[in-house]
């Protein structure tokens, strides 16, 4: 884990391994500027709001200066997080300094961003700042909006405010946040539409540009921005004399699935994830000493249902403007997204999905989501997993869905409304209706280029080809990516080692019949703990020292290799029974020095689950 030292409100650092941000002052080098505020709404802001707004802007700004380690699938997970220590001056010392909120600070943040966190807070020299610091652009007025959302111009945002403003009849104020003058044209554009319409009085917008100056950004993932979009939020919405405040965002991205073998946990986006939007609420009602609510309207639908709202609106003409690409440096008039990342592929299913393709052609996208051909681009894995995850949803029944997918279960605590299986059964339906979209986008694909598929004439690295003939895939990236692909593809169809821990009647069973007892359940049992909770909060599963190992074995080390040895052969006629490849780290995985864990590609299913399938495969 890399260890990063970051002292903010100073000129310069005090250590050569520390890096110095500035808000404001001689050593400025980090922008937070608001615009659109009135002159009414500035007075109700206290020292608190602003001390949150600098906490949040030093946060968002130093994780796109301290970079991560490489993003390729080899070793990804080794430097991937990062420790993180801020030192940062405050006006409200006795909140700040109080351990619960300093607690939750972290916790809300360790979650979204997979770093961990340490805050440091001094008080500041100059607490008696001007308050319109940061507020340069004031206006004056005295209307007032039902609502306060964050709108990042892209399709989920637009929707949700479109359905609020169009079909709902309210008055919405809409926080945007840009570190690109390209962000807030769009965002702008989009707004100066929806007065076009006749919506002006229905619809106010307040910029904020917050961004490092004249620093190279490291790091582009952004993991942060999230907690900087919801520390806007709370700010203009106090501003505004209300205790909530709306994110727009469909919830199958909110829960964070595995879209790709390598993208998970931090790494996908976790903007609204409950367990982040909980958090959030939970730090802003302990400094805030009034109970803070979150609204997430789009929760429960998917993209295509909410690129759907936007064609329900009357507003369908203006999805071209929208944009969703992670890469606002490589926009171009005419094309302003790529195709190839995440966003993008999933925003091409949705706009196809809903029937609104007429509405955005694919040449807006450098990559067609159907035909171009991805053999060379680093992002093959992103398309073919995002396709080949869908149909393993659409193949998940209920009782299977937190077992097969158990990124789920980080989520399914954190809807305060819901009981833990209500929760479940929503998630799996919604998740049901995304994979019958995905699978429409592709057969209805299959059916347009039905004659150029036959003929052979589309590209062998295009999705459509891949998907029906991924032996023709053909992959030279720079950077070893063809092998790391075909060995991720030839998982998803390879068959899962699943095991069930009897612990009544002491034993491991598997399917076929076969069973592990006496010391080799034992060696299960002490690694079983580990694997458990690293699957229940979607984090790497560690290995076990062998000392450690060894002495809850109340064994030497020596046996302790020989009866892991005896272990890994007793279950070798699973290969033959179930058609698994078997290698030694097939169920139980050694590596050098780390000592030993669970494979991460078993799956834990129950016992009663073993006993049906085995009764299910007998004759008769």
């Amino acid at each position: 884990m890399k260890r990063f030292s970051i002292e903010c409100g100073v000129a310069q650092p005090s250590a050569a391994d520390a890096i110095a941000m500035d808000v404001h002052g001689a050593g400025k080098n980090v922008k937070l500027r608001i615009d659109y505020i009135s002159r009414a709404m500035l007075g109700n802001v206290p020292d608190l709001l602003i001390d949150l707004l600098e906490i949040a802007t030093y946060v968002y700004c130093a994780d796109q200066r301290l970079g991560r380690g490489s993003d390729q699938l080899t070793n990804f997970g080794e430097d991937w997080r990062r420790s993180l220590r801020f030192s940062i001056p405050v006006r409200v010392m006795s909140i700040w300094q109080d351990p619960v909120v300093q607690k939750q600070l972290a916790k809300t943040l360790g979650f979204l961003s997979d770093d961990s966190y340490e805050f440091i807070f001094r008080q500041a020299d100059d607490p008696a700042r001007p308050k319109d610091l940061y507020f340069p652009d004031l206006i004056d007025t005295t209307f007032e909006h039902d609502e306060v959302a964050l709108f990042s111009g892209g399709i989920d945002s637009f929707a949700g405010s479109a359905h609020d403003i169009v079909k709902m009849g309210k008055s919405v104020t809409l926080v945007g946040h840009h570190a690109s003058t390209k962000v807030r044209a769009v965002q702008e554009n989009l707004i100066e539409g929806l007065r076009k319409r006749g919506f002006g009085r229905k619809v106010s917008y307040i910029p904020v540009w917050v961004s490092n100056e004249n620093v190279k950004a490291n790091e582009f993932t952004q993991r942060t921005r999230s907690f900087l979009f919801a520390c806007l939020g709370i700010v203009v919405a106090r501003m505004a004399g209300k205790d909530r405040f709306t994110f727009y965002e469909n919830g199958v991205v909110s829960v964070n699935p595995p879209l790709a073998g390598d993208v998970v946990g931090g790494r996908a986006t976790r903007t609204t994830h409950p367990q982040v939007l909980r958090g959030l609420e939970s730090l802003f009602s302990l400094l805030l000493e009034r109970t803070i609510e979150i609204q997430t309207p789009l929760q429960w639908m998917t993209k295509t249902e909410v690129t759907q709202l936007i064609s329900a609106a009357g507003l369908s003409d203006m999805l071209a403007q929208t944009a969703s690409c992670t890469r606002p440096r490589t926009w171009t008039t005419k094309q302003k997204h790529c195709g190839v990342c995440s966003q993008c592929i999933d925003r091409r299913f949705a706009v196809l999905s809903a029937g609104l393709g007429d509405h955005e052609p694919s040449e807006n996208y450098v990559c067609d989501l159907i035909v171009s051909d991805r053999s060379t681009d680093d992002e093959l894995r992103m398309a073919l997993s995002y396709v080949a995850f869908f149909q393993k949803i659409s193949a998940t029944t209920r009782d299977r869905f937190v077992i097969d997918i158990p990124e789920v279960t980080s989520a399914i605590g954190h809807f305060p409304d819901l009981t833990a299986d209500a929760a479940g059964t929503k998630l799996h339906e919604m998740f049901q209706r995304q994979a019958k979209a995905v699978e429409e986008v592709i057969t209805g694909a299959l059916v347009e280029h039905r004659t150029a598929l036959f003929r052979n004439e589309l590209p062998s690295g295009s999705l459509l080809a891949m998907c029906f003939n991924r032996n023709g895939v053909v992959t030279e990236p720079p950077s070893g990516y063809d092998a790391q692909v075909k060995a991720f593809v030839d998982r998803l169809s390879a068959p899962v080692l699943e095991f069930a821990v009897d612990e009544t009647n002491a034993r491991i069973l598997f399917h076929g019949g076969d069973r592990l007892d006496d010391a080799n359940y034992r060696i299960v049992l002490a690694l079983i703990t580990n694997f458990r909770s690293a699957k229940a909060t979607s984090a790497e599963v560690p290995f076990i020292r062998a000392p450690d190992l060894a002495t809850v074995m109340n064994i030497d080390e020596q046996s302790l290799r020989q009866q892991v040895s005896r272990l890994r052969k007793a279950i070798e006629p699973l290969a033959v029974k179930l058609g698994i490849p078997m290698d030694q780290n097939t169920f139980i995985e050694t590596k050098e020095r780390a000592g030993y864990r669970i494979n991460p590609e078993c799956r834990e299913i129950s016992v009663v689950d073993v006993r049906a399938a085995d009764r299910a495969l007998r004759p008769g």
